[in-house]
C-alpha cells in the first residue's frame, strides 16, 4: 500500500468477499457461460442435488479465499509496521484483520487480544484520525467480548 493511502480498498474487498460468500450460501446461482444449445432436461431431484453441491463448493471456495486473503493482509500489514512502526492506518487495519478472522473462526480470544492492541496503537499514533471513532467502538466491543 502506498504511504498516505487508507486500507479501504482491502476493507471493500473483504466486504465483497463476505457478500459473495453469503450469496453463495443463500443459494444465489453462479454466473453461467452462454450455452451453444439448451441443456437436456434433468430429473428435478438430481438437478437440485447438483445445484446444491455446486453452491456448496462455491461457498467453500469463497470461504477459503476469504481466509487466504485475511492471512495475506495480516502479513502485509505486519511488514508495513516492521518498516514503519508508527503507521497508524496499518495498525488499524491489522486490528480489523485480526478482529475479522477471530469472528469468522471460533471466537479466538488470542486474535481478539491482538486486534485490541492494534486498535489501541492506532489511537496512540493518530488519536484524532478519521478511524479513531471506529477504533474506539471496536475497542469497546472487544473489551466486552474478552470479559
Amino acid at each position: 500500500m502506498e504511504p498516505g493511502r487508507s486500507g479501504r480498498r482491502w476493507h471493500g474487498g473483504l466486504a465483497a468477499g463476505v457478500l459473495l460468500l453469503a450469496a453463495a450460501l443463500a443459494g444465489a446461482e453462479a454466473p453461467k457461460a452462454p450455452a451453444s444449445k439448451p441443456p437436456a432436461p434433468k430429473a428435478p431431484a438430481r438437478d437440485a442435488a447438483e445445484k446444491a453441491q455446486a453452491h456448496y463448493e462455491l461457498g467453500v471456495l469463497y470461504h477459503e479465499r476469504l481466509f487466504e486473503h485475511l492471512d495475506k493482509a495480516i502479513e502485509e500489514y505486519r511488514a508495513a509496521l516492521k518498516l514503519k512502526p508508527d503507521h497508524a492506518e496499518a495498525h488499524y487495519y491489522l486490528g480489523l484483520a485480526y478482529h475479522t478472522k477471530a469472528k469468522l473462526t471460533t471466537e479466538d480470544k488470542a486474535l481478539y487480544r491482538k486486534a485490541l492492541e492494534e486498535y489501541r496503537l492506532y489511537l496512540k499514533h493518530n488519536p484524532s484520525g478519521e478511524l479513531a471513532k471506529s477504533a474506539q467502538t471496536n475497542i469497546k466491543a472487544l473489551e466486552a467480548r474478552l470479559r
